[in-house]
C-alpha cells in the first residue's frame, strides 16, 4: 500500500503518545500497587534503563523518578511518533474507525513489547523479564496500544467532520454567489 494523505505531524504522534504513555503509567503504578510491590517500582525500572539494575533498589529516589519519568515518557513518544507512521499507511477509510485503529494500536504495541522487552531486554536488562511477561504484554496493549489507537481515531473523526463541514459551506457559498450572479 502506498503512502496516503494524511494531516498528522510529528507533533501529534508525539502528543498522542505522551498522552497514552501517561495512562499506560497509571495503569503500571496501580497495577503495581495492587500487587504488594511499591507504587514506584515502574518508575524504577524504567530509571534502570539509564542508571542499571541499582536504580531498582539503591538509587536515590528522586533521582529515580526523575530518570525514570524521561526514559518512559521519551520512549512513550518515540512509538507514538512510530505510530504517525504506521498511521499514515491506514486507508483513509480505516483511520476514523475505533474498533479498526484499537486494533492496529494493540497490534503495534505488542510489536514494540516484543521488541523492548524480548530482544533489547533480553540482551541488555535481563532484569525486565522478571516480572509475568505476559501481564506485561497485556498491560502495554491494554493500556499504551488502546488509548493510542482511540486518540488518532478520535482525531481523524474530528478532522473528517471539519473537512466535511467546510466543504458543504464552501459549496453552499459558491451556490449562493451563483443565485446572485456574482462572480468566484
Amino acid at each position: 500500500m502506498a503512502w496516503s494523505r494524511t494531516p498528522w505531524s510529528a507533533w501529534n504522534g508525539l502528543g498522542f503518545g505522551l498522552v497514552a504513555g501517561v495512562v499506560f503509567a497509571l495503569a503500571e503504578c496501580v497495577a503495581s500497587l495492587a500487587g504488594g510491590q511499591g507504587v514506584l517500582t515502574p518508575v524504577r525500572f524504567a530509571a534502570s534503563v539509564l542508571l542499571g539494575a541499582s536504580a531498582l533498589a539503591d538509587q536515590p529516589l528522586g533521582l529515580t523518578v526523575v530518570a525514570g519519568l524521561a526514559v518512559h515518557l521519551g520512549l512513550s513518544a518515540s512509538f507514538g511518533l512510530a505510530y504517525s507512521l504506521v498511521d499514515a499507511r491506514l486507508s483513509p477509510e480505516l483511520r476514523p474507525k475505533v474498533a479498526h485503529q484499537t486494533a492496529v494500536g494493540m497490534l503495534f504495541t505488542i510489536g514494540v513489547w516484543l521488541v523492548t522487552f524480548q530482544f533489547v531486554g533480553r540482551g541488555y536488562y535481563p532484569w525486565f523479564l522478571g516480572p509475568s511477561q505476559f501481564f506485561q504484554l497485556v498491560m502495554h496493549a491494554l493500556f499504551y496500544g488502546v488509548p493510542l489507537g482511540l486518540l488518532f481515531a478520535l482525531a481523524e473523526r474530528r478532522r473528517v467532520a471539519i473537512a466535511i463541514f467546510e466543504h458543504d459551506a464552501s459549496e453552499e457559498s459558491a451556490a449562493r454567489r451563483a443565485r446572485e450572479g456574482t462572480p468566484d
